[in-house]
């Protein structure tokens, strides 16, 4: 299984940007040490969303910053991206797992402690779990989890687990308390006037 290197993953979203390009905020987040990118536009065609990881992967790559996209792991493989990220009703982990083998990650969004122990069981590298906090984004997932139910499933984790769901670097300190290995967001950072500077708070606040 490759290593979970990363404390922070941006999960990309164009509706939260503004209106601004996606892979000018990508760059500039990267520019300023975003470790990990994952590529979720669930509306794109297969054309339009090769064409958008395409441009991604240009600024990811030659900084060596992992890039997964969700539930593709075809376009995974043919593009050589770094994993595939899976729905909890997506491919099953064992079958993406032997789509795009051992050296790619493969995570997984999970919103109950079965589901992760489930993960964990089929081979997940890590998984997504949440929400953690009130955000529109994962308000179709249900209502907040609480850091009382992320302390539960991090205690019986044994892949790490980063907290989703209205994380915001104020907050960061409570769901690594909670036991988070690290956050994934959506708006803290794509969301902010300055990319980078919400970027650079955000890892100051995961730096232990």
């Amino acid at each position: 299984m490759p290593p979970v290197n990363f404390r922070l993953l941006l999960v990309t979203d164009r509706t939260q940007t503004g209106g601004r390009s996606l892979p000018l905020l990508i760059q500039q987040a990267v520019d300023a040490g975003l470790p990990a990118v994952q590529l979720r536009e669930r509306d794109l065609s297969t054309g339009e969303l090769r064409a958008l990881a395409r441009e991604i992967q240009s600024i990811t790559m030659p900084r060596a910053v992992p890039l997964v996209v969700n539930d593709r792991a075809d376009l995974a493989l043919a593009m050589n991206l770094d994993g595939v990220h899976l729905r909890a009703n997506s491919l099953p982990v064992p079958v993406a797992r032997r789509l795009v083998g051992a050296d790619r990650l493969v995570g997984v969004s999970t919103h109950s402690l079965s589901e992760v122990e489930q993960a964990s069981r089929d081979g997940a590298d890590y998984v997504l779990f949440g929400p953690i906090f009130d955000t529109p984004s994962k308000r179709p997932f249900g209502p907040p989890l609480g850091l009382a139910v992320l302390t539960e499933v991090c205690r019986h984790s044994p892949i790490p687990v980063f907290a989703v769901g209205g994380v915001t670097s104020a907050s960061v300190s409570d769901v690594r308390g909670a036991g988070a290995y690290g956050v994934a967001v959506i708006g803290a950072i794509l969301a902010h006037d300055d990319v980078a500077a919400a970027t650079r708070e955000m890892l100051a606040s995961l730096t232990p």
